[in-house]
């Protein structure tokens, strides 16, 4: 019988991934999810098991790690991680857990870190190491997925906003990080104690980017930049749709900075190495962004639509500064 697998944070863009892959290639998946929403019943009816939990709480993480071999730990996108694990290390340990892939930052290697979830996942990083674990350091640099959001403004518009200057990114697929997350929970012991940093193809910029979604799309497209504060907005008024809350706006307008550095990574060669294929390139990528998205076909109706999330986002509020700073602290 195949080892069982927990899965954290499952119903994310990558949990959710992973544990389809599991699930197909049929391993035994536990996944530990806050509510039975649509994504954890859906993941349900695939095979996995359902464990409801707090990130806050232990005797909800040692529960759902009774009786497994390996888990993958992501934490959301919120305060509380150093806490947060302290609490799973005692129940992995109590529970005498094989191995963790624990999710973290590329951006964690860097000794600054302005944000406070990198902080958070540096510290995180020493309380595994200290913990006597086996585990495996899952550094990925900027999701591509997160790009997802600008698809409305690209297809109906002709405008692809950007908080990116001229900084370069080799976004990664979540499709690879799956993979790549998975070979790693199959196969951890190579990678015990090591940080993997999985990249994608092709470091591009924006310019780059509009260009290969002019292709796709089959119109220009054209670079619209975009300010801190606009993008700051731009989170805000999207909070609905995407999940976004103030901390998640405050943390990616750090992350926007350190793109514009060039500190999201280099390409590599950890995709193949791990999976045995080579990354997705952005256009394949742009082209699944498209090819699924609700505004992926150009209307006359799509385009006053995408008029009317331009005045969404500039009517949308933003922390002050006094808050943005307690919600970095």
């Amino acid at each position: 019988m195949k080892e069982k697998i927990l899965i954290t944070l499952a119903t994310g863009t990558t949990g959710y991934a992973i544990t389809q892959l599991l699930l197909q290639e049929g391993y035994l998946v536990r996944i530990f999810v806050r509510s039975r929403n649509k994504r954890a019943l859906e993941l349900e009816k695939m095979g996995a098991e359902i464990a409801i939990g707090e990130f806050n709480n232990y005797e909800q993480f040692k529960a759902a790690l009774t009786g497994i071999d390996k888990a993958y730990f992501c934490y959301p996108m919120m305060k509380g991680l150093q806490q947060s694990i302290q609490l799973f290390i005692k129940a992995a340990i109590e529970t005498d857990l094989h191995a963790i892939v624990f999710m973290g930052q590329w951006l964690a290697e860097y000794k600054e870190a302005p944000s406070l979830l990198t902080r958070d996942i540096q510290a995180a990083y020493k309380l595994l190491e200290q913990s006597g674990l086996n585990v495996v350091y899952y550094n990925p640099g900027f999701f591509a997925d997160n790009v997802v959001a600008l698809t409305e403004s690209i297809v109906q518009m002709g405008q692809m906003p950007s908080p990116f200057g001229d900084g370069k990114c080799p976004w990664i697929s979540t499709g690879d990080l799956g993979r790549c997350a998975v070979a790693l929970l199959k196969n951890p012991e190579p990678y015990f104690g090591k940080k993997v940093h999985p990249a994608g193809a092709k470091s591009i910029d924006a310019t780059e980017m509009a260009a290969i979604y002019s292709k796709v799309v089959g119109h220009k497209v054209k670079v619209m930049p975009v300010t801190d504060k606009m993008f700051m907005k731009a989170v805000m008024a999207a909070a609905k749709e995407f999940g976004y809350d103030e901390f998640v706006a405050v943390q990616t307008v750090f992350y926007m900075q350190e793109l514009r550095k060039n500190n999201f990574g280099q390409p590599n060669n950890v995709v193949k190495e791990l999976t045995g294929r080579e990354p997705e390139d952005f256009e394949t990528i742009a082209r699944e962004f498209v090819a699924t998205s609700p505004y992926g076909k150009k209307s006359f109706k799509g385009k006053l639509y995408a008029m009317g999330s331009v005045f969404k986002l500039l009517t949308a509020s933003i922390p002050n500064k006094a808050r943005q700073l307690e919600l970095n602290s």
